[in-house]
């Protein structure tokens, strides 16, 4: 797999390390109904898709009607705008994928401290799909 240049010597820390199995004292890890995560995000799924079919509804009437406004510059400053917000939130995603990549020789890793730090990328990534 070939991961972005710009993401394998990235400096943002996400604050977790890996540990050999056997330094980690396992404690019962707590019962998460996968359910009550899924279904926030199902819902932001199913938003998002009614939005990109009313853009491309409203981008295909505009193509379609007899407008004095030129439609393929509309189309192509909505494609920038919807580039230069995927590519913001790709720069908040893939450093975290990239950093539990490191050592997957090691079962485990250590997270202390990670809600602030997932509190502040929820957060850039709010700001991104919500503007």
């Amino acid at each position: 797999m070939a991961i972005p240049k710009e993401y394998l010597d990235s400096e943002f820390d996400f604050g977790f390390s890996t540990a050999d199995d056997e330094t980690v004292v396992h404690t019962p890890a707590p019962v998460v109904n996968t359910q009550d995560i899924s279904e926030p995000i199902i819902e932001k799924l199913q938003t998002l898709e009614a939005l990109i079919t009313d853009m491309a509804d409203t981008v295909s009437r505009l193509e379609n009607a007899s407008t004095p406004l030129d439609t393929d510059d509309y189309k192509a400053l909505i494609e920038k705008d919807v580039k230069a917000k995927l590519t913001a939130l790709e720069k908040l995603i893939l450093p975290l994928l990239v950093n539990l990549m490191k050592n997957p020789e090691k079962d485990t890793i250590k997270w202390p401290g990670r809600a602030p730090i997932i509190e502040k990328q929820i957060e850039k990534i709010l700001a991104i799909t919500r503007s």
